[in-house]
């Protein structure tokens, strides 16, 4: 992780999608370069590569955008599977064991220096924790309380709720795996473009969702039926 940088740069409004998958999480269609691509387009400043319990493609996506689009800012995560449901795990490179028991893999993150989001926490479609997270409430970095591929508007606003109740840091995503979807949901934060001062900021609470869902009949649902079929 990048240090501090001291002076330089004033704090600006960063635009960042921090849940978007690439191929190697296995339900997904997008690619390094499809990224690149899209954060173009879609003037994201932070993407944030949470491919499902692996790092590999984060890394490979860092390392191309430092090449292809030096002002783009990779985040490198996984989105862990427990045996209570999925948790972001952003800040480190190794790659977490799935299907370890929420608490263990929360602290196991912790211990390593990780940053800890609780993504779509109250969808019960698609791994959410649910009532579970009240249990991981100290290790929690932040709350996804907008999330495009949480198809009921209930999700998002319960996961909110949950956020603001306990005085959470909120961030949004796309969640995508398909190209199209990147930079859906967002999270604008008022940070330097430095990745240890944007975990700074979540923290601090100076962030701002905003986006849309995908709705139901879309090829991210498809891609998760697909995925589901396999396993």
């Amino acid at each position: 992780m990048p240090k501090r940088r001291k002076g330089g740069r004033t704090t600006k409004v960063l635009k960042a999608d921090f849940h978007v998958h690439t191929a190697m999480s296995g339900d997904s269609d997008i690619s390094c370069h499809d990224i690149i691509r899209e954060a173009r387009l879609n003037y994201l400043d932070v993407v944030g590569v949470v491919d499902h319990n692996t790092t590999r493609g984060a890394i490979e996506t860092r390392e191309l955008a430092s090449r292809e689009m030096p002002g783009l800012l990779i985040l490198v995560g996984q989105e862990v599977k427990t045996e209570s449901g999925e948790i972001m795990v952003f800040g480190i490179e190794k790659d977490l064991p799935p299907d370890r028991p929420l608490l263990d893999t929360c602290k196991a993150a912790k211990k390593l220096g990780g940053f800890i989001v609780a993504p779509h926490p109250f969808d019960f479609t698609r791994h959410g924790i649910g009532g579970r997270i009240s249990e991981i409430r100290g290790y929690l970095d932040a709350v996804e309380v907008l999330n495009s591929k949480s198809i009921w508007k209930r999700f998002n606003e319960k996961a909110k709720e949950f956020a603001f109740e306990n005085r959470l840091p909120m961030v949004g995503g796309s969640d995508a795996h398909f190209p199209q979807y990147i930079g859906m949901c967002y999270t604008l934060v008022g940070s330097r473009p430095y990745e240890d001062e944007i975990y700074s900021a979540i923290r601090d609470g100076r962030t701002l969702c905003s986006g849309k869902v995908s709705g139901i009949l879309n090829k991210n649902m498809v891609s998760r039926l697909k995925y589901l079929i396999r396993k």
